[in-house]
């Protein structure tokens, strides 16, 4: 991949901020092991479960930017050039837009949770906490946060993707530091740890977000957010493309977390530890990946505009050929995983070759299609991808829970998940090579 940049003739720059970004994203890997070792301690398995389960749920909520975070990051590449102006419109409709709709549907499933008794659904014995006003308070946080987090989008816009991962970095820092305070002098005793833990996630991630949201627009005073510069008609023209956008991060976010709410539902909290703790291990070499690939998604967008097909097809070439490496390594950490939990938590896990297979095949299903995404999501190609994703949310649940009666137990989860995600592995590579092909063929260079 930095062979690719360096091709590029233009990008040392992008080059070094790969370097920074891939830095701050290990150490935020490392921070994420102690944090998660700390969460577990000082929740107990039971507690801890339950709390992963909800943090699976609240994810529903970063659905409510209905995909305009990632229209900022497609369009302001192509904008950055002294067209001021429009950014400030797109920018200014996008974060109102997205405050509106954010508090609207907040006090619609604020309503919802007065009704319904989300702890009887997965049948969670909640005694010490009420279930339902943790999943309120995290709701609250979230909502906050999402519009905060729009921080995100400006910095991957500007190509500056490094910054967001060290804002990341910062929080793991600061959660870790407030979760180590709070178990080693045993702070709020008394009070709900569960509800301790929420607050510690949220206030951090909302704080950070606002220092690192001040950043960006001091560093960038021609791009400003302000009701003046709201125009409904942008919100409407990027409707399309962002609602396109939200229908696959809802698709995604079914796929991908609903897994915690089936092992709640059908095996109990305790299974959800085991599973979340060996997931977290396998994530950190998709992690890793995503973060060393993210800023491909605004690159593919310029390089695409200026007619550099030769640069993409042989970048995208290049990555098949590294991607065996990262198979290699996913191997390697199947076969010393118990080892690593163990020192890693200090308990022994009974942990399935079954499963240990299908998660080692599911974290590389998901990691291959991620250059491909990108590629696709930053030329505005994404129907297929769309389509796919829609079918495979649509099966996913209930081939899951056909798998689970059929005795495979919290592998056939696992397994459900990769059935609904094999047709967009398959399909998107070969759309990215048909796409560029044919443009190589017709000589548009």
């Amino acid at each position: 991949m930095f062979f690719c940049l360096n091709q590029l003739g233009l990008n040392t720059k992008v080059h070094s901020q790969l370097i920074y970004s891939l830095f701050f994203k290990l150490i935020s890997m490392i921070l994420v092991f102690f944090t998660t070792s700390l969460t577990f301690k000082y929740l107990g398995k039971s507690d801890y479960g339950i709390w992963v389960t909800i943090y699976s749920i609240i994810s529903w909520v970063y659905l409510l930017d209905f995909g305009f975070s990632n229209v900022i990051k497609t369009k302001l590449p192509t904008l950055l050039n002294d067209k001021h102006k429009e950014i400030n419109v797109l920018i200014s409709t996008i974060y109102l837009g997205i405050g509106a709709i954010s508090v609207l549907i907040f006090l619609l499933f604020s309503i919802l949770n007065l009704f319904i008794s989300f702890s009887d659904f997965l049948n969670l014995e909640a005694d010490l906490v009420n279930f339902n006003a943790v999943l309120f308070l995290n709701l609250l946080f979230s909502v906050l946060i999402l519009i905060i987090g729009n921080y995100k989008a400006l910095f991957a816009g500007v190509v500056k993707t490094h910054i967001v991962e060290f804002s990341l970095m910062i929080i793991q820092l600061l959660v870790f530091l407030s979760l180590f305070l709070l178990h080693k002098f045993d702070l709020f005793q008394g009070q709900s740890k569960i509800l301790t833990v929420s607050c510690v996630f949220g206030v951090v991630n909302l704080f950070i977000g606002l220092v690192f949201s001040i950043y960006f627009f001091s560093k960038h005073k021609d791009i400003k957010v302000s009701i003046k510069y709201f125009d409904l008609s942008i919100l409407k023209l990027n409707a399309a493309l962002g609602l396109k956008y939200f229908i696959i991060q809802m698709c995604m976010i079914v796929i991908y977390s609903t897994d915690y709410v089936l092992i709640t539902k059908y095996f109990g909290a305790k299974d959800v530890a085991n599973y979340d703790i060996v997931l977290k291990l396998f994530q950190v070499p998709m992690l890793l990946t995503v973060v060393a690939l993210s800023p491909f998604w605004s690159i593919f967008s310029k390089t695409y505009a200026e007619k550099k097909y030769i640069w993409i097809k042989k970048t995208l070439m290049i990555y098949n050929l590294s991607f065996l490496l990262f198979i290699g390594g996913i191997v390697v950490l199947s076969l010393i995983i118990h080892e690593i939990i163990y020192i890693w938590m200090n308990v022994r896990f009974a942990i399935s070759t079954m499963l240990l297979l299908t998660i080692s095949i599911y974290i590389c299903m998901r990691t291959f299609t991620t250059m491909y995404n990108y590629f696709l999501n930053g030329i505005n190609k994404i129907n297929l991808s769309l389509g796919l994703t829609i079918f495979g949310a649509v099966i996913n649940i209930p081939v899951c829970i056909l798998l689970i009666k059929s005795g495979f137990g919290v592998s056939g989860i696992v397994i459900g998940t990769c059935i609904s995600i094999l047709p967009t592995t398959i399909a998107l590579p070969i759309q990215s090579f048909n796409i560029i092909n044919k443009k190589i063929k017709s000589k548009d260079i």
